[in-house]
């Protein structure tokens, strides 16, 4: 018979996981933590549940002494290899990530966000996405209600294509199931091009022979633009009338 392994209370087996948690940061190596998981008694849950706060508590620790993102980062790294490895739970990763972005200023926010978008693929396996998803899609919309739309375009810009990266399609959360649209968004301008002076060239704004800079829309294009933002601003117009049926006719 194998000898019984000792008992130890709620707080010894918190103390243990705190200390190898420290060990595995130091190390950067998550063999102390499975050690530990293996050595101390009770149920699955119960030391996964208790491990989960012990990395909560370390990040507590690593924040309140201003620590370099690389410090944060290992210890979330460390998460990552403990759901991988089955001991701590698969939410884990995800919560540290809102604890880290709740409280660095924006600055190291954004290298904290380089680690997210990199390790996309790692979201995305079965193995967090379910349990993931959501806390990733309100970590993301807290981000952006930091962020200035015009001081911070690029970050605003980066979160919407990890979250274009990250969700299907089919994301139900991305679809527009009610059908509203944005029936304001209305674009007046003149179609009849003998009335029109968007061609007319005026010596005193763009000088002869100048260039149109990268980004800016030519006089060719922007009637297309104008009218293409007319057509989409309710989809469902689409389907009713002569132009439904002039595109029926088409196929």
């Amino acid at each position: 018979m194998s000898p019984t392994p000792p008992l130890f209370s709620l707080p010894e087996a918190r103390t243990r996981f705190t200390k190898s948690t420290r060990e595995a940061l130091n190390n950067k190596n998550i063999k102390p933590l499975l050690s530990t998981f293996s050595q101390v008694p009770g149920s699955e849950n119960e030391k996964k549940c208790t491990l989960d706060q012990a990395f909560r508590g370390i990040l507590e620790e690593e924040i309140i002494n201003h620590s370099s993102c690389e410090n944060v980062l290992a210890i979330i790294s460390l998460a990552i290899g403990g759901v991988t490895e089955g001991i701590c739970t698969a939410s884990t990763p995800f919560v540290l990530l809102g604890d880290v972005l709740d409280c660095l200023p924006l600055d190291q926010c954004d290298t904290i966000f380089t680690f997210v978008e990199k390790n996309v693929a790692t979201w995305k396996s079965n193995t967090f996405y379910s349990a993931g998803k959501n806390y990733l899609l309100r970590m993301c919309n807290d981000l952006l209600r930091r962020l200035s739309k015009s001081q911070n375009t690029v970050f605003c810009g980066r979160i919407q294509l990890f979250l274009a990266r990250l969700f299907p399609l089919s994301e139900k959360s991305g679809l527009n199931l009610q059908s509203q649209f944005n029936l304001e968004n209305v674009t007046v301008f003149n179609t009849n091009e003998q009335e029109s002076t968007l061609g007319q060239k005026h010596t005193e704004d763009r000088e002869e022979g100048m260039d149109v800079e990268e980004g800016e829309m030519g006089d060719e294009e922007a009637p297309t633009t104008w009218i293409t933002s007319g057509t989409l601003c309710n989809a469902m117009r689409r389907f009713h009338g002569k132009l439904f049926s002039s595109i029926l006719k088409k196929f």
